[in-house]
């Protein structure tokens, strides 16, 4: 059986969560064929999956789930103006709808897209995800690519690396509902693992730092939802989890005054700074071009570390510039997972 799948899903409401952040909601029965568990629809940490935004005018792409290895080879044979664009997405957050459509009795999944919507810094107007986010509306069809109820969610985050363990979590607003969506699995103790919750999974501690473009972008709707319980001190939301993780969350506006990721730097170096590295060694130093050739920036820390966890998510050349920071303050290459989630001037899917 196939661990990837096209589902269709329908929009049940859009709303803007950020000034440059549009929350999409999609609801179907398809949706029930992911790897939920028995404990159903929620947040998944850093849980992605591929949205098929057609063409201007155009219908769906018809994608052959009879051999689902070639299926982005074929998508992507056809002309961009028949077949549209491949954009990935975390899910945000899930949860059973009651009758959202004609049936009132009917019982379906309903998953929470957050989309960035700004224009292209480089080329101007909005690419495609950010258009199609903006311009979506309830009862639109949206085509997803997804894990199967057998296989298991795509993720980054490595809840075994983060056990018992200190995180750090660094991101721009792509970022962000990976971010929140940590958090609030951390706080209710929910397992990318089908099944599994065990609140010996959760980190000792959570220090999470977001860059966004403006204060009308660091809101309460936009973060996790325990942000409403934290204390706000010297610029930081402070609070215990329900797991026990003690969470420190810090929104960082970049505004007109800051290059991008200047401010998410700056936290950084001080989080280093703030943490004792007793593994220097020869081989910290970051050696030009080593895994930081071509398109695709990602990597996983190695779940057989020991040491503070650090989870780098941001556009691709900042993740290289936030990771080359941490090797060079002597963190282990094998305790960082990083992820560039876009590329500056190039579409990515």
């Amino acid at each position: 059986m196939t661990d990837i799948q096209a589902v269709m899903t329908r929009v049940t409401r859009t709303e803007m969560v950020g000034e440059h952040l549009v929350r999409v909601s999609v609801a179907g029965a398809e949706l029930w064929n992911l790897p939920w568990g028995p404990a159903g629809p929620g947040p998944r940490a850093d849980a992605y999956f591929k949205v098929l935004i057609p063409a201007p005018g155009c219908e769906h792409v018809a994608v052959d789930t009879s051999d689902m290895s070639h299926w982005r080879q074929e998508f992507l044979s056809r002309p961009e103006s028949e077949r549209g664009w491949i954009r990935t997405y975390t899910l945000r957050d899930a949860r059973v709808l009651t009758g959202g459509f004609r049936d009132p009795t009917e019982h379906v999944p309903e998953m929470d897209i957050d989309v960035v919507v700004h224009e292209d810094e480089d080329h101007g107007g909005l690419g495609p995800g950010a258009k199609w986010g903006s311009e979506l509306s309830p009862g639109d069809t949206v085509q997803l690519m997804v894990p199967s109820a057998s296989g298991t969610w795509w993720a980054g985050w490595d809840e075994q690396r983060a056990l018992n363990n200190q995180v750090v979590v660094a991101g721009d607003e792509t970022a962000l509902p990976a971010a929140a969506a940590i958090v609030d699995c951390v706080d209710r103790s929910v397992s990318l693992r089908a099944g599994t919750a065990d609140k010996s999974g959760a980190p000792q501690s959570l220090h999470v730092a977001v860059e966004v473009p403006t204060e009308g972008d660091a809101t309460l709707s936009a973060g996790p939802a325990v942000l409403s319980r934290g204390v706000e001190r010297d610029g930081e939301i402070h609070l215990t989890l329900e797991s026990g993780t003690e969470l420190t969350w810090t929104w960082l506006t970049r505004g007109t005054t800051s290059e991008r990721n200047e401010r998410l730097e700056s936290w950084l170096r001080q989080e280093l700074e703030g943490h004792v590295v007793t593994a220097r060694h020869a081989a910290s130093s970051c050696e030009e071009g080593e895994e930081e050739s071509g398109d695709f920036v990602w990597a996983t820390a190695d779940a057989a570390g020991q040491g503070p966890y650090w989870f780098l998510a941001a556009e691709s050349s900042a993740v290289k510039s936030l990771r080359r920071m941490c090797v060079s303050h002597g963190v282990r290459k094998t305790d960082i997972s990083f992820m560039g989630y876009w590329k500056r001037g190039r579409a990515t899917e």
